[in-house]
C-alpha cells in the first residue's frame, strides 16, 4: 500500500512539473513537434518562424537566430527550446544567468535525426507515449513516399536555390534538409555530389549541373517575381532545361528551418506528385 501511495505521489509530482512548464519554442521544426504531441499548452511564446503554428494570443518573438534576452526573460519561461541555429550566444548566456534552462535540440537533416528530435522533445514535455505514435506515423509516411518512388524510371534533376538581396545565390548541397526533401520526392540533387551544406556558387556552375527543375522557397519565389524574375536576375539559367521550360517549383520555407521536420515530409510528399504527375 505504501508503495502504491509513493508511486502515485511521484506520478502526480511529475505531472505537475510538466503542467508548470513555460516553454519558449524557437524554431518551427520544434514547435510543430510540440503541437503534434499535444504539448502546446506548455508553450508561452514562439519565434517568428513558428507564428503560423500557434494561436493569436501566443506572443511571437524575433527570428530564432537573433533573439533578444530582454524579451525572452520578460515572459518568465522555465526553459527555451531551440536548434543549434538559435542565438546569438550573448542572448543565450544572459538567459542562462537568469536561471532559465536552455535546451538545444538537434537540427539534423535525416529521418533518423527527426525521430531522435521527437524523443528529445517528448522527454522534456512528458509526452513519451504520444511520441511512440508520432514516430510510427513518421515511419509510415516515409515508407509511403518511398513506395511512390518505385515507379520512377528516370529521376529528374532538382536544384535548390536560395536568393537574398545583395548576396550571392546559394545552392543546397549534401547534408541539407533541401537535399533530403529532393531525394525523398524521388529526384536527384545535382549539387549534392559537389557541395556540402548551403554554399554560394557561380551561375556558370549551376548551368553545368543542368537541372530539370529549380526549387525556390516561397519567400524567394515571391520576392524575385516567380520564374520570369529568376531568369531576369540570372539569365544564364536559360541554358538549362529548367530555365528553357521555366520549370520552377516552390517549397514552403518553414520546411527547411531547423532540420528535417514534419512539414519537410509533407512537402516531399507533395513535390513527388508535382515532379511525377
Amino acid at each position: 500500500m505504501k508503495r502504491l501511495v509513493l508511486a502515485t505521489t511521484l506520478l502526480l509530482a511529475t505531472t505537475n512539473s510538466w503542467a508548470n512548464e513555460r516553454i519558449i519554442s524557437a524554431g518551427s521544426a520544434i514547435t510543430e513537434l510540440i503541437n503534434a504531441m499535444g504539448a502546446q499548452n506548455q508553450v508561452v511564446a514562439v519565434d517568428a518562424t513558428s507564428r503560423s503554428m500557434v494561436s493569436n494570443d501566443i506572443p511571437k518573438l524575433g527570428y530564432h537566430r537573433a533573439l533578444s534576452a530582454e524579451s525572452l526573460i520578460a515572459l518568465t519561461p522555465t526553459r527555451i527550446l531551440g536548434s543549434e541555429e538559435m542565438g546569438p550566444k550573448t542572448t543565450l548566456d544572459m538567459v542562462k544567468q537568469a536561471g532559465i534552462e536552455i535546451d538545444i535540440v538537434n537540427s539534423g537533416e535525416t529521418v533518423t535525426d527527426l525521430l531522435k528530435r521527437i524523443d528529445t522533445i517528448s522527454r522534456i514535455t512528458g509526452k513519451e507515449s504520444e511520441a511512440v505514435n508520432l514516430k510510427q506515423k513518421v515511419n509510415q509516411q516515409v515508407a509511403n513516399i518511398k513506395a511512390n518512388n518505385q515507379s520512377v524510371k528516370q529521376p529528374i534533376r532538382v536544384l535548390f536555390l536560395s536568393i537574398h538581396e545583395g548576396r550571392p545565390a546559394t545552392v543546397g548541397g549534401n547534408n541539407t534538409t533541401a537535399d533530403t526533401v529532393i531525394r525523398l520526392a524521388g529526384a536527384v540533387n545535382p549539387a549534392a555530389a559537389q557541395i556540402e551544406s548551403y554554399k554560394p556558387i557561380s551561375t556558370e556552375a549551376m548551368v553545368e549541373m543542368q537541372p530539370d527543375v529549380i526549387m525556390l522557397s516561397s519567400r524567394t519565389y515571391n520576392s524575385i517575381g516567380q520564374a520570369d524574375g529568376l531568369l531576369e536576375k540570372m539569365p544564364l539559367l536559360a541554358a538549362t532545361p529548367a530555365g528553357a521550360k521555366k520549370a520552377v517549383v516552390v517549397i514552403d520555407g518553414t520546411a527547411l528551418i531547423g532540420g528535417l521536420g514534419l512539414k519537410s515530409l509533407s512537402e516531399a510528399e507533395r513535390l513527388n506528385q508535382v515532379f511525377y504527375p
